[in-house]
């Protein structure tokens, strides 16, 4: 915050990973040299008026990324490591803010995720590997690089908030960081939930870790969890029942993206490929992508509202019924609980 008014622009600094220093370096000479407002608009420079929002995981690493940030001010936010889904929260949160426009990330495969995923949730305009951006009165005009970079294009962003991911030749720039930093908060957001059952700020708690993901990759029984769990709180119940059973628990991209679990649960071309002897597959449809992740599994149950759905046919065998209640029925039998009497 900057005399109590919330910051226009924002710029996301993902210090929980190794590439910090290289993120800092794309995003200041952005800010310094690729953002520019129409003249009726005009605050200053980018980097005077912005705020970075720094997501850490080790209080130890703090002081040397904070030195790092492009921008003056810094908005400090403690997650734990390789939690993707917590800054997602963190970030729809902020953007809740009437004042927070323009969201600018380092060009990557997760700032595009992440960046993409926002905008659908707060119904913003989102544009990735962008070359140069200014910032009008009622739009947000970029360049990009199309046709493989041969020819540039010209995108036109309508409603806030804006999500914007920088091209990769924007970490050649020189570093351009401010001589002093600001600290202008410093919170914690870690895998509590409010009355709504959203992901809710928490402070002076201990981050954890998140579980790695070589559990999937040796496990012999593995529960999948897919977009037909309905919700964040569908997948839940279906990694409880995988717990209880003594299984391992992966999700489909489609779960990830909505932040349903966190990324280092996915199965598939973009995540993890497993190879446990049982695999059970709850509300997956059963994409290209995903079944390359499961295909060296020795059997695979799927359980699937849909009968026409492509696991159906790859599975070795299948129920039509809902997922999340058949493995909560299926773990009481292996705990050895007594099933609930019929409603």
């Amino acid at each position: 915050m900057k005399d109590g008014r919330p910051h226009a622009l924002t710029v996301v600094l993902d210090g929980t990973t190794g590439a910090a220093a290289r993120q800092a370096r794309a995003l200041g000479a952005f800010l310094r040299d690729g953002v520019s407002r129409a003249p009726e608009a005009d605050a200053g420079p980018a980097e005077a008026t912005g705020i970075t929002l720094l997501f850490y995981a080790d209080e130890r690493d703090k002081e040397r990324l904070v030195r790092l940030a492009p921008t003056r001010d810094v908005h400090l936010m403690r997650v734990p490591p390789r939690r993707p889904d917590l800054m997602a929260a963190a970030l729809e949160a902020l953007a809740g803010d009437a004042g927070a426009e323009l969201f600018v990330f380092a060009g990557g495969p997760l700032a595009t995720e992440l960046a993409t995923r926002l905008a659908c949730r707060t119904g913003g305009g989102v544009v990735t590997d962008v070359l140069d951006a200014a910032i009008e009165e009622a739009a947000l005009i970029c360049r990009r690089g199309v046709y493989s970079g041969h020819l540039t294009g010209r995108v036109e962003l309508g409603p806030r908030p804006w999500w914007v991911t920088t091209d990769a030749g924007w970490c050649d720039a020189p570093p351009s960081a401010p001589g002093e930093h600001r600290i202008a908060a410093d919170t914690a957001w870690l895998a509590a939930e409010d009355d709504t059952g959203a992901a809710a700020p928490l402070a002076d708690v201990e981050a954890l870790e998140s579980p790695s993901t070589s559990d999937l990759e040796t496990a012999r029984f593995l529960v999948v969890a897919g977009r037909g769990a309905g919700s964040r709180q569908g997948v839940e119940r279906l990694e409880a029942a995988a717990r209880r059973m003594g299984a391992a628990f992966g999700v489909t991209r489609p779960v990830a993206m909505n932040a349903w679990a966190p990324m280092d649960r996915l199965i598939g071309v973009s995540g993890t490929r497993a190879a446990p002897a049982v695999c059970l597959v709850a509300g997956a449809s059963g994409a290209p992508a995903f079944l390359w992740g499961i295909e060296r599994a020795g059997f695979i149950a799927a359980v699937d509202t849909d009968e026409h759905a492509a696991i159906v046919a790859e599975a070795d065998v299948a129920a039509i019924d809902d997922g999340v209640a058949v493995l909560e029925a299926l773990a009481d039998l292996v705990a050895g609980e007594p099933a609930a009497p019929p409603a």
